[in-house]
C-alpha cells in the first residue's frame, strides 16, 4: 500500500514538474514551438502558417475571429508576422510572432479597439502568473469588467502579464470595480506602478 502511495505521489509531482515546464513556455502567446519534418524552407512556412491562428486565438480567447477575412489573409501571409525563428533540433522550430504586427492586424479587423481620444489606456500589471490556466482566467476576467473597452496583451516577462488597457472611465473607477469583484488584488507599496494586481483563484 505504501508503496502504492508513494508511486501515486511521485507521478504527480513529475506531472506538476512537467506541467509547469509545459506552462510556462506557454504564457507567451507570440512564441511557439512546432514539428517539422525537416528544416526546408516549405515547412518553416507551413508551420507558421499552421500556428498564427493558434497565436491569435490565444492573444483574443476567442476562436471565432478566425473567420474574419483580414485574419484569414493574415494566416496565408503568416511569414510577414515573424520577427524571427530558430531550430531547437532537426525537426523542432520555435517560431516568435510579432506581438505589434497582430496587434495592429486585430486593430484592422476591429477585433480589438485601436487607441481613442474617448477612452484612456493604462498599463496593468498581473503579478504571479503561475500557469497558462491562470493566464487565460485573467485574459477572460478582464473582457467581463464593464470598465475595461479592451484589454491587450502587452508582454510576459518571467510570472508577469502586462495588458495595454482602454477604459470607459479613469483608473480609480477601475480600481473600485476590481476591488469589488475581488478577482484582482491591487499591490500597494512594493510596486512602482500602482495598476499591480495579483490574481486571486
Amino acid at each position: 500500500m505504501a508503496r502504492i502511495v508513494l508511486l501515486v505521489l511521485s507521478m504527480f509531482v513529475l506531472g506538476l514538474g512537467a506541467g509547469g515546464a509545459c506552462a510556462q513556455l506557454a504564457v507567451d502567446p507570440y512564441r511557439v514551438e512546432a514539428t517539422v519534418a525537416n528544416q526546408s524552407e516549405a515547412e518553416r512556412v507551413a508551420a507558421t502558417k499552421a500556428n498564427l491562428g493558434g497565436v491569435i486565438t490565444t492573444v483574443l480567447g476567442d476562436t471565432t475571429a478566425l473567420q474574419h477575412p483580414l485574419i484569414r489573409q493574415a494566416i496565408n501571409e503568416a511569414p510577414n508576422y515573424l520577427t524571427k525563428y530558430s531550430y531547437t533540433s532537426e525537426k523542432t522550430i520555435v517560431l516568435n510572432y510579432s506581438a505589434q504586427a497582430i496587434q495592429t492586424l486585430l486593430q484592422q479587423a476591429q477585433l480589438i479597439a485601436a487607441n481613442a481620444s474617448t477612452a484612456q489606456g493604462v498599463m496593468l500589471y498581473v503579478v504571479d502568473v503561475k500557469d497558462f490556466t491562470s493566464f487565460k482566467q485573467i485574459q477572460a476576467y478582464l473582457k467581463t469588467v464593464g470598465v475595461i473597452r479592451s484589454a491587450s496583451l502587452v508582454k510576459v516577462e518571467k510570472d508577469v502579464l502586462q495588458f495595454n488597457v482602454l477604459l470607459d472611465g479613469d483608473e480609480q473607477l477601475l480600481k473600485t470595480t476590481l476591488a469589488a469583484a475581488n478577482r484582482l488584488q491591487a499591490i500597494v507599496g512594493d510596486t512602482q506602478n500602482s495598476m499591480t494586481f495579483r490574481w486571486q483563484n
